[in-house]
């Protein structure tokens, strides 16, 4: 029951029907559940390949040409995930669904400092997200689509020397 609407008897009476949420918002519950589905449905894809432009909430998908690194690697003609690709997955199980770069993805949740992620949280390296996406599973720890030639991996934090920064979803 929600506040009166209308009138003025004083009566309370249902809330209207909930708004659909938009994309790369966040429906407002951060329950632990949510937050395990969305690791969950990220460490099922440990060992599938990394694969430029590849993955959407459904699932894995084929790459795209980058003229560069990923087509040296093949990634076009591999069904994979590449870093926001996963994120978007994952985050999908939960009904959250995310812009499909990891810079977009960065604007769409709520910086935190790195001494307070937790697990769930998504940890951005380069300028403004651009570079790297990975969820965070706590103790230092991040399951992560890494870069074209290799799988869908459980890794430490540390990309290069460089510090990440956080962002919550959930």
């Amino acid at each position: 029951m929600g506040a009166p609407i209308g009138g003025n008897s004083g009566t309370p009476v249902a809330d209207p029907a909930p708004k659909p949420v938009p994309p790369g918002t966040v429906a407002p519950d951060p329950s632990p559940a949510r937050v395990d589905i969305v690791v969950n449905r990220a460490l099922s894809q440990v060992g599938v390949p990394y694969a430029w432009g590849g993955g959407n909430i459904h699932g894995p998908t084929r790459g795209i040409r980058d003229g560069g690194v990923a087509d040296r690697h093949g990634d076009y003609n591999k069904i994979g995930f590449d870093c926001s690709g996963l994120v978007m997955f994952a985050f999908a199980g939960a009904g959250v669904m995310l812009p499909r770069t990891t810079s977009s993805i960065y604007t769409s949740g709520t910086r935190v400092p790195l001494a307070q992620r937790k697990r769930g949280d998504l940890l951005f390296w380069g300028p403004n997200g651009s570079h790297h996406v990975a969820i965070y599973l706590g103790d230092g720890r991040v399951v992560e689509a890494p870069h074209s030639g290799a799988l869908v991996r459980i890794a430490p934090i540390n990309w290069h020397g460089i510090q990440p920064s956080a962002v919550r979803l959930l």
